[in-house]
């Protein structure tokens, strides 16, 4: 989890079409709840010290207790506008967390291990790249926020790049389809 002394902010990353999913697919019901929830109550959990929600403009995600809701604009351009905005809207934080809305299943433990890090840290996937969640020191807020299109932080040339899987691989699950709620329902 964060220490009390460094400040760690969260950017959850939920302004996504969902055009796969039909649409609707964050406010989709996932174990009888909207599936957005499900990564904020991971984020709670972990002890921010700054909580930021990236939403579309055509959104209905609601404002959610202890979280800040940023507005992304350029949404449709892709999620580097997303992680660029709510990177570029943290007031005071050493750190910074960017999680994804439709991955219900991260554990805040897995959240506490990237956190422990020194430097920037991925989730390490079964194939071995990386992606989401992922760390990053203030040193590198600058590159986040320049983010334009599509790609993510993953794109950026990074130093020192640390790799963490989590325990259990099925934390790495994500909605993109329909089908992926009912196969993650019937998997648990």
């Amino acid at each position: 989890m964060p220490s009390s002394e460094s400040k760690t902010g969260v950017v959850l990353l939920a302004a996504g079409q969902g055009k796969r999913f039909g649409g609707g697919k964050l406010t989709a019901d996932f174990r009888g709840r909207p599936l957005w929830e499900w990564a904020a109550e991971t984020a709670e959990n972990a002890n921010f010290s700054e909580r930021l929600l990236v939403v579309g403009s055509d959104s209905l995600i609601g404002n959610r207790r202890g979280w800040r809701l940023i507005e992304n604009l350029a949404a449709e351009r892709g999620m580097g506008t997303s992680i660029a905005a709510g990177v570029r809207a943290l007031t005071d934080c050493d750190r910074v967390v960017v999680m994804l809305a439709d991955m219900p299943l991260v554990s805040p433990t897995h959240i506490g291990r990237l956190v422990s890090s020194q430097g920037v840290a991925f989730t390490q996937y079964h194939d071995g790249k990386a992606g989401c969640p992922a760390v990053f020191p203030r040193l590198v807020f600058p590159q986040l926020a320049s983010l334009r299109r599509e790609r993510g932080a993953r794109s950026l040339d990074l130093a020192d790049v640390e790799l963490i899987a989590p325990i259990d691989e099925r934390e790495l699950a994500d909605v993109d389809w329909a089908y992926d709620i009912e196969r993650l329902n019937s998997a648990n």
